[in-house]
């Protein structure tokens, strides 16, 4: 039996752990979260965009009245 060959398995004993095995759990764990986390990162972002195009278009349009307008005094006046 294994279990009989790992005596500190009997009595509750933390086992040795490999630090290279270690390092891969934290690095696959991170992936993980990364990957879990990838949704609503790229929903903000696309958000983020989507406000910044608003806002252009907003003073572009604001922009083009004030020239507009300026252009209009300039014939009247």
């Amino acid at each position: 039996m294994e279990l009989w060959n790992r005596p500190s398995r009997l009595i509750g004993m933390p086992e040795r752990i490999d630090p290279t095995r270690q390092r891969a759990e934290r690095i696959f764990k991170a992936r993980q979260e990364r990957r879990a986390d990838a949704p609503k990162a790229t929903a903000e972002y696309y958000a983020a965009q989507e406000r910044l195009r608003d806002r252009t278009k907003e003073l572009r349009q604001m922009r083009l009245a004030r020239e507009s307008q300026k252009d209009s005094n300039r014939s009247t006046g």
